[in-house]
């Protein structure tokens, strides 16, 4: 699908792009989850990959399938298959993923505390690092591996929690910094409490906050023209009051676009929101998503209802990645 956010048109091609075997019997990539949380509409089970698209027409697959040959060619597309291990290690809920990839590389995180766990998978290897906190965010720029992890002083969940951001080098180097004016009280940033953070632009991005992770010096900044803009997709739809569902939406960056995407709302839909200067221009409600079709249907930046389409009900939204 080609979206033009402010005219509210879309050009959906229903050809197959790229056509890969689906074996998945079980979730031996993706970690099981509560019925209202998933990927799947119908008790479908995902398949087992993470995407890299190039934004051109290459893809990198990220699977613990058998494929007889490291080369797919599609339509439009052709793929280079990196193999993983058949271990749960993507949690994904609704696009908000603890997977990052690039081209050649595969990035996750294991929760847990006081110390969590990076995974770095390449078709050579497979690298694991541990780092203080309870991680709820991972991003790759100019060579270098982010983290984002919260910490608490007293080791209570919620209590006068704060983030650290850590920095590693090509050669394996890690620095740590106190992410500034992000210690909050009761409150929690961990991801069971609804929070993620996920990495375009160079920062971690939240529902309502960002992270500059690049800038040398990491700040926590409240976005209000985030806010107004999910205020405007709620109100334009009678959805839940923001911030119903958790966690909170994946965000990507895609040409002069901020793309939050993810259910934003209720169980039941899908919400691709467009952002230019972090200020809605634009976005597209796809429900119901226990059918196997839905509508989707685009708004402009008021939340004036545009245009309807009737399509196959998606299990994820991929964005091109440049």
């Amino acid at each position: 699908m080609t979206w033009n956010p402010e005219k509210g048109t879309a050009d959906i091609d229903m050809n197959a792009a790229l056509s890969f075997k689906n074996m998945a019997t079980k979730l031996d990539f993706w970690v099981p989850l509560g019925l209202q949380y998933g990927v799947a509409a119908e008790g479908a089970l995902p398949s087992n990959t993470a995407i890299y698209w190039n934004g051109a027409d290459k893809i990198t697959l990220f699977t613990s399938e058998e494929y007889s040959s490291q080369k797919l060619q599609g339509n439009s597309l052709s793929a280079d298959i990196v193999t993983v291990s058949a271990t749960p290690l993507c949690k994904q809920y609704f696009n908000a993923a603890n997977c990052y990839t690039t081209s050649t590389t595969l990035y996750s995180f294991k929760e847990g505390s006081p110390i969590s766990t990076i995974y770095e998978i390449t078709s050579a290897e497979a690298e694991t690092t541990t780092l203080q906190g309870y991680i709820i965010g991972i991003g790759k720029s100019d060579e270098k591996t982010y983290a984002l992890t919260s910490t608490t002083g007293e080791g209570i969940p919620g209590s006068n929690e704060y983030l650290l951001l850590y920095t590693i080098d090509p050669t394996g180097s890690i620095s740590q910094q106190t992410v500034q004016n992000s210690k909050f009280e009761n409150f929690s940033y961990r991801s069971d409490n609804g929070v993620w953070a996920t990495f375009a632009n160079g920062n971690f991005y939240t529902t309502g906050a960002k992270i500059n992770a690049t800038s040398g010096t990491p700040e926590y900044t409240k976005v209000q023209s985030l806010i107004d803009g999910f205020q405007v997709i709620s109100s334009a739809t009678a959805l839940q009051p923001f911030g119903y569902a958790a966690p909170s939406p994946a965000f990507y960056a895609y040409k002069n676009y901020l793309l939050a995407v993810g259910q934003t709302f209720s169980f039941d839909e899908l919400t691709v929101a467009a952002f230019k200067n972090e200020k809605l221009v634009g976005f597209i409600l796809i429900t119901p998503l226990d059918k196997p079709e839905a509508n989707l249907v685009t708004y402009d930046a008021t939340g004036k209802q545009l245009n309807t389409y009737r399509i196959q009900t998606p299990v994820q939204i991929v964005v091109p990645q440049s």
